[in-house]
């Protein structure tokens, strides 16, 4: 516990007028950088010493120069006011940055974005990053959007769509729960709950149809995000559809299975979505250069810049 006695603090103003004259051992000169007199500096410093009780400089025929309690007091009232340039400087900044606006599904959201953009902000100080989470189609005709990540490429003139890369799809389930449900029948999906989520019906159709499997008869489980479907599928709740390469760290770890092998069936080609007219932007380029490195680096793709 600090029982240090809190004195009256002296004026900024005065701090800074001591500041200056200390800094340059000059009240001539610190009066012309605060466009002042040097009376005014000397009025402010002698103010100064006895609100403080204590000289600061030693005053002689033609100099000036601090004295040990000056020296001291010097260094910290300089730090100090650095400090509050510092955080005045940041809170400005902060308030004008430009901010740049990425929009895409919430599953790449939570598994892609979320997770690693700090890495792309610490390069571009000057922006403030927003990301735009929804599953229905951004329009850059009306909303305020940088770049988007799509599922599809579309076929809008003034658009430019990057294929970033490949997905595809096959059922998982957790061993949790193949434990917990011994009389599910990989081989015919029969007596298997399926786990579905509204957001994507395609899935599992085009899924049964390519390898001749006819949809079980047993209960489903329906919900309404990517997140809500991987959190019940690793709880053992039943076989959900998975999407390769989004899960593949959840798979290398064991905590979900492919019981069903290189049964998968190609389901898109995501890409990188901004306007013509934005190509050539340095945020731009910088934000699809750290974008391709970065599904590199998590054997996404196997595209590097």
């Amino acid at each position: 516990m600090n029982n240090q006695k809190n004195h009256r603090l002296p004026s900024l103003n005065i701090l800074r007028v001591f500041e200056a004259a200390a800094r340059h051992l000059s009240f001539k000169k610190a009066a012309e950088e605060l466009y002042i007199t040097p009376p005014a500096v000397s009025h402010q410093i002698r103010t100064l010493e006895e609100q403080l009780g204590i000289d600061l400089f030693t005053r002689l025929n033609r100099s000036l120069v601090l004295n040990p309690a000056g020296e001291q007091y010097f260094a910290q009232v300089q730090h100090a006011l650095q400090q509050l340039q510092s955080a005045t400087n940041e809170l400005i900044s902060s308030q004008t940055k430009s901010t740049f606006t990425i929009n895409t599904v919430p599953m790449l959201v939570s598994t892609l974005l979320a997770p690693y953009v700090h890495s792309f902000q610490e390069q571009q100080q000057d922006f403030n990053i927003q990301i735009d989470s929804d599953a229905s189609r951004a329009d850059f005709a009306i909303e305020t959007l940088d770049v988007a990540i799509r599922r599809v490429k579309g076929d809008e003139p003034n658009l430019i769509y990057r294929p970033i890369f490949k997905i595809a799809i096959t059922p998982v389930c957790s061993p949790l729960y193949l434990q917990k449900n011994p009389q599910a029948n990989l081989d015919t999906l029969q007596n298997c709950r399926l786990i579905r989520t509204s957001v994507d019906m395609a899935n599992w159709p085009l899924w049964l149809k390519q390898w001749g499997y006819a949809a079980p008869k047993s209960n489903e489980l329906m919900l309404n995000s990517f997140r809500a479907v991987l959190d019940a599928t690793q709880s053992g709740a039943g076989i959900a559809m998975g999407y390769l390469p989004i899960i593949n760290q959840m798979i290398e770890r064991g905590d979900l299975l492919t019981p069903f092998g290189d049964k998968t069936t190609l389901y898109g080609e995501p890409c990188l979505v901004y306007r013509k007219k934005d190509k050539d932007k340095p945020i731009i380029k910088a934000f699809e250069l750290w974008l391709n490195n970065l599904l590199f680096e998590l054997h996404w793709s196997d595209k590097k810049n």
